[in-house]
């Protein structure tokens, strides 16, 4: 296992190079630190499984950079796209896939929790490995989150292949997470985001 500072100026190259080999990569995100490996790569998303500890069936979030390639890999309405496009806060959305993500990212359904990432570190990423990656949680399935690395770097002693030390991020309650499969938008969490402005992206 590599450990890196976020500021190390090869730290883009050894996270995105680690990714496309098909490796698994832990790494500051817009809320808290993500476990992330290709979206695509079902062996990655296993060990990810494997890793947290966490059953099959709860899926995995997915990041993309921008509004391009969430509507390359998933159903949104062109209208919603754009408002989301432009949105600064993060706000997960559940949605219908036009791509075959493995089971471990579906959690078995029909829809895959989406969300364009606001953080600048992970749209270079993004840009660099030009596919969706995942962005679940950097705790054992059931633990507490942390947004410190030091707790990161204790809770996974073994089994990540590269780990990005961004030391301690902002205080996060998470991203806001809404249903869009269901008749009427569903609000799962609020996150980071007020019931408001949750509605300001879904409506204008």
């Amino acid at each position: 296992m590599k450990i890196i500072k976020e500021d190390d100026p090869l730290v883009f190259d050894k996270a995105s190079e680690c990714i496309r080999n098909g490796g698994v990569i832990i790494y500051p995100t817009e809320t808290l630190y993500g476990i992330g490996c290709i979206a695509f790569n079902q062996e990655g998303c296993r060990k990810i499984v494997r890793i947290k500890q966490r059953s099959g069936d709860k899926g995995l979030i997915v990041l993309v950079r921008d509004g391009e390639m969430l509507d390359r890999h998933f159903h949104i309405p062109a209208e919603l796209l754009g408002r989301y496009s432009r949105n600064q806060k993060p706000l997960t959305l559940i949605l219908h896939p036009k791509s075959a993500f493995p089971e471990e990212v579906s959690g078995g359904r029909d829809s895959v929790a989406v969300r364009i990432s606001t953080s600048p570190f992970v749209k270079e990423i993004l840009s660099r490995v030009g596919e969706p990656i995942t962005s679940t949680s950097a705790n054992i399935s059931g633990g507490d989150t942390s947004n410190q690395f030091i707790n990161i770097r204790r809770d996974f002693p073994s089994g990540i292949d590269v780990m990005v030390d961004s030391g301690t991020l902002p205080p996060s309650m998470g991203s806001a997470i809404v249903n869009l499969t269901t008749s009427s938008p569903e609000i799962i969490r609020e996150g980071d985001l007020s019931l408001t402005e949750i509605e300001e992206i879904l409506y204008g």
